[in-house]
């Protein structure tokens, strides 16, 4: 370069020498040859600025600038903009050529040191609550045990309690803000001096870290949290109560997995037994220890039997539409339903196992009817959200399907609301391969509001379901609300499948809504492969339901 252009190597070393993109004294004279008098760099989550660093070169903000944008715009976005006064009356070669390094190395230097710092602070908290997560926990908890502090603390995994009936009551939007609400209210809780903290693990679960002789304190918090809430136009106040699993961190702990085992088992306890607050003990542990063994034995011999609740349609006639297929626990000389293990199996993580055992029995089956020439209708099988841990979950469904050479049209997953909402980018690729692959998907337990429009606009599915016992047919608002959603999730191309309608009144206004397909004890109960396999030969409802008058035109 020619006299007086800057030295590249003095620049680099300068810029060497910043301390966090905070730019020294030597560094401003490269800033001056270019008449830089302003950068700027904004870190942008999600498509949502989160902070902005400024540094002025120069009391004279020019009005032009250019910008570079680096990163995902999935995740972190790190957007740098330099500000300059016009050059005049033009620039020179060499300040053209030094513009191009000088705006690609700055722009790296702050990009690294900016977009490490954001990944990190991603990496340990929960954006939306505002609150620390699970990562922050575990790191947290590896901390204490490495500096040999944690017998100081005890873990209390907490759940909030009767969080669906205020989702139906009230929509998702405001039920998740009644639990951020929540989680704002536990976060001050903690003495963060002291070394405590709260975290949130998801949905409606959150974990305190806490000094020992501060349980009692807690104990007392969460028995009764009021929110204030706003619900068309009218403000009330909302008290949470919570069930709580305790273990206080021993010297024989190693690993915070340890201790969160025992918090978990505690509170399968508490709900098992209907206590809100129980401490982890060793007789808890056998017992917890023995049921897990006993659901592990009864799985590795095959000793589940498989339950089919048909799903109805009223669209002509009432007649067999699909099918959900559930696990149901012979024991002691009853069937166990899955509300009465599930909490067990999904603790313990069987429940990864139950869900595969019920797809490989169902294609067994339809491969078997297939060849008897029985008609046969799709048959769904539910799917915990803790698959959506394993990036490779669709192709292992589809290898289970394939190897029984099973139509896929006759096979359907569904995922429930409460465990997809937290594993949103994975279930979004496993809904496109398994539609793609002409899977019938079902996103189950669904609510109404923003958020589940968003999802209904995101996912890849065939079916939405929703909770009848949501839906007042006296309540007018209500039934706006579920017309404007059956509407649109049909616009979207979803078929909505209604559950758990519990009289003909609740019928009528659900099929003026738009709703044609059933789910309930109304029409049908679980049935077992034999009775199943009647209905499947006799798939007509006519002699058997009443079907309701449909208005012409959807209510509005």
């Amino acid at each position: 370069m020619v006299a007086g252009t800057p030295d590249i190597k003095a620049f680099f070393d300068a810029l060497d020498e910043c301390v966090d993109c905070r730019f020294n004294d030597r560094f401003f004279k490269y800033a001056d040859y270019l008449s830089i008098a302003k950068i700027e760099d904004t870190q942008i989550i999600s498509g949502r600025p989160v902070s902005k660093n400024v540094d002025f070169l120069s009391d004279n903000v020019g009005q032009e600038f250019f910008e570079v944008s680096l990163g995902s715009p999935d995740s972190v976005t790190t957007v740098i903009r330099f500000t300059y006064k016009q050059f005049p009356p033009q620039q020179t070669v060499e300040q053209q050529e030094f513009i191009k390094i000088f705006r690609a190395a700055v722009a790296h230097k702050i990009a690294v040191y900016r977009l490490s710092s954001q990944y990190s602070y991603l990496y340990n908290n929960d954006i939306e609550f505002g609150m620390r997560n699970a990562n922050y926990l575990f790191t947290k908890l590896e901390e204490y045990f490495m500096t040999g502090t944690a017998t100081k603390y005890s873990v209390a995994f907490i759940n909030i309690k009767h969080v669906n009936q205020l989702n139906r009551y009230f929509g998702s939007d405001i039920a998740g803000s009644a639990i951020k609400l929540f989680g704002s209210k536990l976060n001050d809780f903690p003495d963060e001096g002291r070394g405590e903290f709260a975290v949130h693990l998801g949905g409606d679960n959150f974990v305190v870290v806490l000094i020992t002789s501060r349980l009692p304190e807690l104990e007392q918090f969460i028995a009764s949290v009021p929110v204030s809430l706003t619900y068309g136009g009218d403000k009330f106040e909302h008290i949470f109560s919570c069930r709580a699993g305790i273990t206080t961190i021993r010297t024989s702990h190693r690993f915070g997995n340890q201790v969160m085992g025992e918090c978990s088992q505690a509170f399968s306890y508490s709900k098992k037994n209907n206590v809100d607050i129980v401490y982890y003990t060793e007789e808890i542990n056998e017992k917890n220890h023995n049921n897990t063994e006993t659901l592990n034995r009864a799985l590795n011999e095959h000793k589940f039997l498989i339950y089919y609740q048909p799903v109805i349609s009223l669209e002509d006639k009432p007649r067999l539409h699909a099918a959900e297929a559930l696990a149901r626990w012979p024991l002691d000389g009853r069937i166990i339903s899955p509300q009465e293990f599930i909490t067990l199996a999904t603790d313990s993580g069987i429940v990864t196992k139950i869900d595969f055992y019920v797809l490989e029995n169902v294609c067994k089956n339809i491969k078997s009817w297939q060849a008897q020439n029985i008609p046969l209708v799709p048959i769904s099988v539910n799917f915990s959200g803790r698959h959506l841990f394993n990036s490779s979950i669709a192709t292992d469904i589809l290898s289970v399907i394939d190897k029984y050479e099973v139509d896929h049209h006759l096979i359907g997953i569904e995922f429930s609301e409460p465990d997809f909402t937290q594993r949103m980018p994975i279930l979004k690729d496993v809904t496109h391969t398994l539609s793609e692959a002409g899977i019938l998907v079902t996103l189950d337990h669904f609510s109404t509001g923003q958020s589940t429009l968003t999802l209904l606009h995101d996912m890849e599915a065939s079916y939405v379901k929703i909770d009848a016992d949501r839906f007042d047919p006296e309540d007018a608002r209500g039934r706006i609300i579920t017309n404007d959603m059956i509407n649109l999730a049909k616009i979207l191309g979803y078929k909505v499948i209604c559950e758990g309608v519990q009289s003909q009144k609740q019928v009528d206004d659900l099929m003026m809504c738009g709703c044609t397909l059933y789910q309930s004890f109304f029409y049908d109960k679980p049935l077992s492969e034999r009775f199943f396999l009647d209905r499947l030969q006799n798939p007509s409802y006519e002699n058997e339901v009443t079907v309701p008058a449909v208005e012409s035109q959807p209510v509005t």
